[in-house]
């Protein structure tokens, strides 16, 4: 199995230091329009094999990646994704898919593997291959395969922006017909493209996001987050939530 990469390039291609990935979400918009301007193989290499790094459930790593370059693919994927222009623009477009059978296949390698690193007893392997099985055959495999891969498909567009690349994640196309002009199989889950390239262009304004106390509970659904205390601000006092609590909700 692959290693980690330790021979990635080190700075961007203008020899300017690696964005950090608190900046990379700070500063990340949707790519409108792409300029012609090619990735190079050793970032694209290095965007490819952080993203193989990425978390999944046992990990079974149940993603496959699609790597389009040839203009030609790319004008045939863009007609499959309701003629959004990005497409054929953008040097690389990555067709991400989650695959919901074969990666059984797999189990057994990848355990095996694990406890020759140290992670888990080879003795082992067997009965928590069997018992991988048994739990996720308890869920939907198309839901956790989406899961899966999208972690593994963010992962590499956030990369690709530290690398000093722009990006946009596409979740608008026909899904048969993508099927039917990448040969992928029927077992596959198509769960996004990931379009990378230069932006041309004015960059979007940055639209603004929800208010974490929105977002965000404290314990449990409905009670809000009232976050860290900052000098000289109470804590928001919620005499409901209080009310509730003592009436045993």
């Amino acid at each position: 199995m692959d290693e980690p990469p330790a021979d990635f390039p080190a700075t961007r291609p203008d020899g300017s230091p690696l964005k950090p990935i608190t900046q990379v979400l700070l500063d990340r918009r949707a790519t409108v329009s792409f300029a012609s301007d090619e990735v190079p193989a050793e970032v694209l290499e290095a965007i490819l094999r952080f993203g193989a790094q990425a978390p999944s459930g046992y990990n079974l790593q149940p993603w496959r990646f699609i790597v389009v370059r040839d203009r030609a693919n790319r004008a045939r994927l863009q007609r499959v994704a309701f003629n959004q222009a990005k497409i054929g623009e953008a040097p690389v477009v990555i067709i991400a898919l989650g695959l919901k059978g074969s990666w059984r296949k797999d189990a057994e390698r990848i355990f095996r593997e694990g406890a020759r690193r140290g992670a888990g007893r080879l003795d082992e392997v067997e009965r928590k291959v069997a018992q991988a099985i048994q739990d996720l055959e308890q869920t939907r495999t198309d839901v956790w395969v989406t899961r899966q891969t999208a972690i593994a498909l963010t992962t590499m567009m956030l990369v690709a922006e530290a690398y000093g690349f722009d990006t946009v994640l596409l979740e608008g196309f026909d899904v048969e017909g993508v099927r039917r002009e990448f040969d992928i199989p029927e077992e596959a889950e198509i769960v996004g493209l990931l379009a990378i390239g230069r932006m041309k262009g004015e960059e979007k304004p940055y639209p603004g996001r929800l208010p974490l106390r929105e977002i965000v509970f404290e314990e449990r659904y409905g009670r809000p987050w009232v976050g860290a205390k900052r000098e000289g601000e109470p804590r928001i006092k919620d005499d409901s939530l209080k009310r509730s609590a003592n009436e045993g909700d």
